[in-house]
């Protein structure tokens, strides 16, 4: 049964909001006049992200119900009951076959609001380590899609169908094998924190990799360093050093064209954000994940152990962070394309490019 009316509920940040908008392009790809409507919060990158898509948003004032203070979460606590009963006029008046939480304050409230009236619900789980919300909210839903198959053991086993993350078709359509030639003693790197940064990174990888040129002055090396639109000077100015070393680097706040920032890379640092990773291992790209410590649940490190157990990427927590160290791994790898080549095999051997295919024919046999 094609899906003529969807409800995708949750945001807040890019990585709970493009797998639903994954999903939504491949249920318009099927049913091209689908009705599908995202519920999301006010403060959420939802409001930025889905207008220009032409995906209606509707708006409710569910807030954090973990983390934060403890006056924080007991107005989110307080918030819930309206919450839940703004979600239920809004699946009221779209009326959808299937209600699909893919995270975030408004997927919770929308999901207990299609639960009580009896409305068929899914949630969508982006990372290896389940977050509090999303495991008792796959108590009361009929499936839950998971992005990571270590994801699973915490649902239960009748519900859970392990699909990998669903990327957007334009993402998903240009990715491919990397382009780097991985020449000896060459290196392009690729160092970015997500949309908006990573102020560890920007601290700390100019001087790592002064510090690898230093030790290597016959290392071929380039650098593109995405920073996010608040630290694009101050992290510019710590690349000055490498720069008069002859050292190319780009630093951008944004980068619009991943694909192919990511074909023409031989190794990124990185953060380790389910998407993220997942677009990793959709071009085969080897990388050094710096998983973000205060995720929720610590979800990035256990999403980067994913990887590093597969031998497609090595995890350097904040925590041990050892610039020394990584120097000498760095330059073992400069100077081994073939294992930088086979790290990028075994991330390749992990990508799902058919996620958003599986996912939506498994959200059709629910709404039938």
């Amino acid at each position: 049964m094609k899906i003529q009316r969807l409800i995708i509920a949750g945001g807040g940040t890019g990585g709970h909001i493009y797998p639903g908008v994954a999903i939504a392009e491949e249920i318009r790809r099927r049913c091209p006049d689908a009705q599908i409507a995202f519920i999301g919060t006010a403060r959420g990158l939802e409001n930025k992200i889905l207008p220009p898509l032409g995906y209606p948003l509707e708006l409710v004032t569910a807030t954090r119900l973990k983390g934060g203070t403890v006056a924080q979460k007991m107005l989110g606590l307080l918030r819930l009951p309206r919450a839940i009963w703004q979600s239920w006029r809004i699946i009221r008046r779209y009326r959808p076959q299937v209600v699909v939480g893919v995270g975030g304050y408004a997927s919770g409230p929308a999901l207990i609001a299609a639960w009580v009236t009896r409305y068929r619900t899914a949630i969508q789980e982006q990372n290896a380590a389940p977050g509090l919300t999303n495991r008792w909210l796959g108590r009361i839903v009929k499936r839950i899609f998971v992005g990571f198959e270590a994801a699973t053991a915490r649902f239960p086993a009748k519900k859970v169908i392990f699909t990998g993350n669903p990327l957007r078709l334009s993402i998903a359509a240009r990715l491919g094998t990397t382009e780097s030639t991985r020449a000896p003693n060459t290196l392009a790197l690729l160092v970015f924190g997500g949309s908006q940064g990573a102020r560890f990174l920007n601290e700390e990888i100019p001087g790592l990799l002064t510090a690898l040129k230093a030790a290597n002055p016959g290392l071929l090396l380039t650098v593109t360093h995405q920073t996010g639109q608040a630290e694009v000077d101050l992290t510019s100015e710590r690349y000055a050093e490498l720069r008069a070393a002859g050292v190319p680097v780009d630093v951008k706040p944004f980068i619009h064209d991943m694909p192919a920032a990511y074909r023409t890379a031989d190794l990124a640092i990185c953060r380790a954000g389910a998407l993220t990773l997942a677009e990793l291992a959709a071009v085969g790209l080897p990388s050094i994940l710096v998983p973000f410590p205060h995720a929720a649940d610590n979800h990035q490190e256990a999403n980067a152990r994913v990887l590093e157990a597969a031998g497609a990427a090595i995890v350097a927590t904040q925590a041990s962070w050892a610039p020394d160290a990584l120097v000498k791994t760095i330059e073992g790898l400069a100077a081994s394309p073939d294992a930088l080549t086979a790290m990028g095999t075994r991330a390749a051997d992990l990508a799902h490019a058919d996620a958003a295919v599986t996912l939506v024919n498994h959200l059709e046999a629910l709404a039938a």
